[in-house]
């Protein structure tokens, strides 16, 4: 217990260093805190359309292997987003493992959806046109936070998840030779309140049939060079099966995490990132019509 104490203050003091950038770096969006009773608050950047009236909300969860990154890194991706979408995106800086473990960073993402729909008013938002995203480890968070909300009774317009990882419980074989090293030596420091194999954590092997049928529509994005991709095609898969799946997007020459990476990190990767871009906007547009499709349908018959 004492060692794995030393080793726990060690790694924060590291990851603290890492990711102290996000409250100094200059951003497009504006910080923003939305407060929970009896919680701390959830650090949000937000970004705001032309138009300021009625507007979608796109919630994006960045990546980082649950203990890397934050909301920063996202910034100028987000503020494109919104600039497309005509959205309100809100670009969420959850806790990282090193400072909650799950489903702390799950239940920020549902508290922050809870928070949009109470004050839609205010903000000029569409309650029933929110879609959460995001890649790999944000991914992960999606599709947890989705199941959540489901559970919960809270519709959203939809969910895309890009290059997620979705099972802890190695039910579905991947090439990553260090993944089982590096999960036992992150929840060794920082265990879970939940268990591994449950349906929030590693939904692609667990989820049940009575979630799927509560669940948001979604969309996935693989690639072909990511060890990641069984877990996503397995996934989208199970959503098929149950109504719950609007695409499937293959990359085959895709790395993981070539979305929203930086060009000059890999700049032969460039063309697939502007067509991914494209792509998550066009999907992102049907989600929206749907859901208001859906929600007017249900007006009309009340």
């Amino acid at each position: 217990m004492a060692l794995t104490a030393i080793k726990r203050a060690v790694m924060n003091a590291r990851f603290h260093k890492v990711n102290k950038h996000y409250k100094t770096d200059p951003v497009v969006g504006d910080r923003s805190y939305i407060q929970r009773e009896g919680k701390e608050p959830v650090e949000v950047l937000f970004y705001y359309p032309e138009k300021r009236e009625n507007m979608p909300v796109f919630v994006q969860i960045h990546g980082g292997a649950w203990v890397g990154l934050d909301a920063v890194d996202d910034d100028r991706y987000c503020q494109r987003l919104s600039e497309a979408l005509g959205a309100f995106v809100v670009n969420v800086n959850y806790k990282r493992l090193y400072d909650k473990s799950f489903p702390y960073p799950q239940e920020e993402v549902v508290d922050t959806v809870k928070w949009l729909k109470a004050h839609a008013t205010q903000l000029g938002i569409d309650p029933d046109r929110i879609i959460l995203s995001g890649g790999s480890a944000g991914g992960h968070l999606t599709a947890g936070s989705a199941i959540l909300l489901a559970q919960q009774g809270i519709q959203i317009a939809g969910q895309i998840m890009e290059v997620p990882f979705l099972d802890f419980t190695h039910t579905i074989p991947i090439d990553f030779p260090e993944g089982d090293k590096l999960y036992k030596m992150m929840f060794e420091l920082y265990p879970p309140k939940l268990p591994l194999d449950s349906e929030v954590l590693s939904p692609a092997a667990k989820i049940t049939e009575k979630t799927l049928e509560k669940l948001s529509p979604a969309v996935v994005i693989v690639c072909g060079r990511d060890p990641l991709h069984p877990q996503g095609e397995r996934y989208a898969e199970l959503l098929k099966q149950h109504g719950k799946l609007l695409d499937l997007k293959m990359y085959k020459d895709g790395y993981h995490g070539f979305g929203t990476d930086k060009a000059e990190e890999k700049p032969e990767q460039d063309k697939l990132r502007e067509d991914c871009f494209r792509y998550k906007v066009e999907k992102a547009k049907e989600l929206y019509a749907m859901s208001k499709e859906e929600n007017h349908g249900k007006a009309e018959n009340a």
